[in-house]
């Protein structure tokens, strides 16, 4: 099997895992907003933000390993590659201790009784979750695909489980306990069906380096989810818990958008990572990146297009509370493709060991983001103004980071002609996707709602013919179908 066909089928084993997961998250996700009402929902959100922030405090180390794990097994380094996996390790069960901690000091200045109990509960969600995380990527970064896609599925149903299970028990604390429990059983599974072999080893002159190459990246980590969630911030601290609920059924759809980018990366980093460590040569990764987005560009109209008209069906008949959300929803969704699409920006300049560079270059960002949601909201246009600025931030974002990265693998014509291309597929999209939603009406939501996915869909054929006369995707899946056949 050749290099594409092994990295199509790895992409498309995880990818049809992560609907799987998708498919039970998103219902679970609507049975969560019932029980937990708009109120509820915003803490937890709230709760999710503290969380994010948590899941750093390996200081970058695990971002280390996604590169330096492939590079030394690219260089036949077995004995390196190991030390770096158990040097990795014992850094972060020192720095999950260190984050639970510190949570839970901070735990004492919250105020509101429900939420306090929520972040202490939180503060040991963070470690497990640190563990959780470092099994997924040592499963990444050996090319444990089948493993890894089992270990998602399950993650995700016994999150369901313990999390509906704890909501209904003590509402958004007993949530977050729930998770706790399914984030500490799957990783107890990772580590046995995966076959992980890891062990406590304190390298300090390794673990420097790994904080030399990854803490940047975490840095970059810290300004990104500030980027991603100061909407979020903004609209708890000037118009309200309630309204920030509302904003979640925007929040919840853009995970779904950005499922699919982040699925090829996952598969693609180890190839690309090991590549480099064979060769050296920045130039020789260039196909995976360019590919990669090309096909992102095509692709994630599609899953936007579905998002935007199936989601107003779901909270119509599910969470009619949640409704005054839905305008909010659609601008956002719409957005968001600029950050889907930029899903391999980040990753060619940390190849490039060029990751400082983001640094200035996203702070620079979240201060007009942050300046674009506050001028929106002072002017009255609410939670739809704040989704307006806010996908206004992702089309700069796009414009600056793109750039920026893709100018190490080609000349700032190509770069520019490639940015231009993706510009013109997110015209053609959004003008489709509002036209048919202002031009459809009438009869049950649900039948609405799939008349309208149907001629999105058709306006999409062009785009998707496109991409297939490019790359030949159902040919090479039909191909390795009927390899698996014979």
């Amino acid at each position: 099997m050749s290099l594409k066909e092994r990295v199509v089928k790895d992409t498309l084993q995880y990818t049809i895992a992560n609907y799987v997961a998708m498919a039970i998250g998103i219902p679970l996700s609507i049975v969560m907003k019932a029980i937990l009402g708009p109120v509820g929902s915003g803490a937890w959100a709230l709760l999710k933000v503290v969380g994010s922030y948590g899941e750093y405090s390996d200081l970058g180390t695990r971002n280390a390993m996604i590169r330096e794990i492939p590079q030394a097994a690219g260089a036949g380094n077995e004995g390196r590659r190991l030390k770096i996996q158990n040097s990795a390790y014992s850094f972060t069960l020192l720095a999950s201790l260190f984050s639970t901690a510190a949570i839970l000091t901070g735990s004492f200045f919250v105020k509101d009784p429900v939420l306090r109990r929520g972040v202490c509960a939180l503060a040991f969600l963070v470690a497990a979750t640190q563990f959780y995380n470092f099994s997924l990527t040592l499963l990444r970064t050996s090319k444990k695909v089948r493993a890894l896609s089992v270990i998602i599925v399950l993650n995700m149903v016994l999150v369901g489980v313990f999390s509906i299970a704890g909501a209904l028990w003590k509402g958004v604390p007993g949530l977050v306990a729930g998770t706790l429990l399914a984030t500490v059983s799957s990783i107890f599974i990772a580590r046995r069906f995966g076959a992980l072999r890891f062990h406590f080893e304190w390298d300090w002159n390794e673990i420097r380096r790994l904080l030399g190459i990854g803490f940047p990246m975490v840095i970059v980590s810290y300004a990104l989810v500030t980027f991603l969630s100061v909407d979020s911030v903004m609209i708890a601290k000037m118009i309200g818990t309630r309204e920030l609920g509302l904003y979640t059924i925007g929040l919840m759809s853009v995970q779904q958008i950005s499922a699919l980018g982040r699925f090829s990366q996952i598969i693609l980093i180890p190839h690309i990572q090991e590549r480099f460590g064979q060769t050296g040569v920045l130039g020789e990764t260039a196909p995976y990146f360019v590919r990669t987005t090309h096909a992102l560009g095509h692709f994630l109209p599609l899953i936007i297009g579905l998002v935007y008209f199936l989601v107003p069906a779901v909270v119509h008949y599910f969470l009619p509370l949640f409704e005054p959300g839905i305008p909010a929803m659609k601008i956002l969704v719409l957005g968001y493709f600029f950050v889907a699409v930029n899903e391999m920006s980040s990753t060619v300049l940390f190849t490039a060991d060029k990751q400082r560079r983001l640094i200035p270059l996203l702070g620079a960002i979240v201060l007009v983001a942050a300046g674009l949601n506050y001028f929106f909201i002072r002017a009255g246009f609410g939670i739809e103004g704040v989704a307006l600025a806010t996908s206004i931030a992702y089309f700069l974002f796009f414009c600056s980071v793109f750039c920026y990265a893709f100018w190490n693998l080609m000349s700032p014509a190509r770069v520019f002609k490639m940015a231009g291309e993706i510009c013109l597929l997110f015209l053609y999209f959004a003008l489709a996707a509002v036209g048919i939603d202002h031009a459809v009406h009438g009869g049950a939501f649900l039948p609405e709602a799939l008349m309208k996915c149907a001629l999105f869909v058709a306006a999409l054929l062009p785009v998707l013919w496109r991409l297939e006369k490019k790359e030949n995707l159902f040919g090479l899946l039909q191909k390795m179908a009927g390899m698996k056949a014979a």
